[in-house]
């Protein structure tokens, strides 16, 4: 193994030989014409390439130090992930790390901004297991949270530097906002499947459209979440940990409420397949072709409809956000800005002039 300084363009980077394969790393140190700034950015230079041998050392020998860089870059995720408010957002990136070269077993001192540019990469033409790319602002979502860890693994000591600092990494993008309009709802309430799934996967997106829940607490909802007099769901979210209070209307009401007792641990909706994740959506999919719904819609459409819904019947966006359980109104804006039906009657309530 061997880490060398090499110029090209009068900037500076390590020539790096390990295993039997050669890799350059920039770092981003650009020569100038002062000889004696040029002496001290060599200087400069050397003292990161003396840190960079020895980081690959560790990883090549084994050799134990007092950080803790030695952790695969999986186990170091794993050992957070209890604490992050979006767990399945790590199982997702895990997963993925783990189909990437080499991701099973590289320790995180061993990670470089190289590995992070490559990584970042294969995300970009990734595919989902219905044969879809990954979008761009997924890819983005998923850096944004590579970057995080990497961000807190060198505030811990963990590791001696942070190696997406000087990547430029794939932005989040907003999505199409896609939501139903009240006639869409109706058409869609109007076609019932023929299986006993599809019309437990029918009555789980209608309650969303009317109640806000994200499919997570759809499928954790309890009956003795539910109260009677007056209808309403007291819940903690799975995402954000907020306990909502979410009054029910008639619709939603009649969704659920079939005269009979249950027990309170009992499950509202059985919509969950242990054997078959994907089950749920392609018959979420298919019910709304059926229906003659041709956007393309998925479980957290219901959510943003019933935003967009409320919102455009003059709910006020404070009350909207509180019923979504969202601590601030950014996402709620984005749902007003979303719905043409709200820039409309706005512009229809301006003054006349005669």
């Amino acid at each position: 193994m061997s880490v060398k300084i090499r110029e090209q363009r009068g900037k500076l980077y390590l020539d790096i030989y390990q295993g039997g394969v050669r890799k350059w790393e920039s770092l981003h140190i650009t020569l100038s014409d002062d000889k004696r700034q040029n002496k001290e950015l060599y200087r400069l230079a050397e003292v990161c390439r003396s840190k960079r041998e020895a980081q690959l050392l560790v990883g090549e020998w084994d050799i134990k130090t007092d950080g803790a860089g030695r952790i695969t870059l999986i186990s170091y995720i794993k050992n957070h992930e209890k604490n992050h408010s979006n767990p399945n957002s790590l199982e997702t990136l895990i997963h993925h790390i783990e189909k990437f070269a080499n991701g099973s077993n590289i320790q995180i001192g061993q990670v470089t901004s190289k590995w992070i540019e490559d990584f970042q990469a294969y995300l970009l033409a990734a595919k989902k297991p219905n044969g879809e790319v990954i979008s761009q602002s997924s890819v983005g979502s998923y850096m944004k949270l590579v970057r995080a860890i990497f961000r807190k693994a060198t505030a811990e000591g963990t590791i001696s530097r942070d190696p997406t600092a000087v990547v430029s990494l794939t932005r989040v993008t907003d999505p199409d906002m896609v939501f139903l309009s009240a006639d869409e709802v109706k058409k869609m309430a109007a076609f019932v499947p023929d299986s006993d799934f599809g019309k437990e996967v029918r009555r789980a997106f209608l309650f969303g459209c009317f109640t806000g829940l994200r499919v997570s607490d759809i499928r954790g909802l309890t009956w003795g979440m539910i109260e009677k007099d007056p209808p309403q769901i007291i819940k903690r979210q799975k995402k954000t940990k907020n306990q909502v209070y979410i009054p029910l209307n008639k619709n939603a009401v009649g969704l659920i409420f079939d005269g009979a007792e249950h027990n309170p641990e009992d499950l509202v909706f059985a919509i969950s397949d242990p054997k078959d994740t994907g089950k749920g959506y392609r018959t979420l999919k298919q019910w709304a072709e059926d229906a003659g719904v041709t956007k393309k819609i998925g479980w957290h459409t219901a959510r943003r409809t019933f935003a967009t819904l409320t919102l455009g019947c003059g709910a006020n966006p404070v009350t909207v956000a509180k019923l979504l359980g969202h601590s601030g109104l950014s996402q709620v804006m984005k749902y007003a800005k979303a719905t043409d039906e709200m820039k409309r009657k706005a512009v229809d309530a301006l003054p006349d002039l005669v």
